[in-house]
């Protein structure tokens, strides 16, 4: 019985030692390579006041009068300084896109029932009527990385 006891320990002291040394692969060192922060953009809402529906439920986009001016409210964080505030359009969500607007970071303001930055950049609607568009909200840090876009479609009336 002392017998079979040691040749068990002997073999689970050999097993522990042999597995010790085997490294296993890293299966997302080269998935999670990282150039830096970027700042995250929680939402993009057109107009000057959020507007929810019957079910609390924010409704992003707004129809106005062809070539009226209406805000694009961005609310984001940053870890980082910000460098600048992109918008483009396009007339559909896979469209090619055209840039409208760049803004300098500057006016941005810090909301705290939010919790997060909020930027107004002004954009003239589109002068056809009954026409839609997409807008693409894009936030670009001092260290030059573009945070990922946010969409948001405006509609003149008919």
């Amino acid at each position: 019985m002392n017998r079979i006891f040691k040749y068990i320990s002997v073999l689970l002291l050999g097993l522990f030692l042999l597995t010790g040394c085997y490294k296993e692969p890293d299966l997302f060192e080269d998935l999670l390579v990282s150039n830096g922060k970027v700042a995250q953009i929680a939402v993009v809402w057109l107009g000057d006041t959020k507007v929810y529906n019957a079910a609390g439920v924010l409704q992003p986009g707004i129809t106005v009068d062809s070539l009226s001016t209406v805000n694009v409210n961005i609310e984001y964080t940053s870890e980082i300084p910000v460098k600048e505030f992109k918008i483009y359009s396009a007339e559909t969500a896979t469209g090619s896109k055209t840039l409208v607007s760049t803004v300098a970071a500057s006016a941005q303001k810090y909301d705290a029932e939010l919790r997060n930055y909020v930027m107004k950049v002004p954009v003239t609607a589109p002068k056809s009527k009954n026409a839609s568009i997409v807008l693409f909200a894009e936030i670009v840090t001092d260290n030059a990385l573009a945070s990922s876009q946010k969409s948001v479609t405006l509609k003149t009336k008919p």
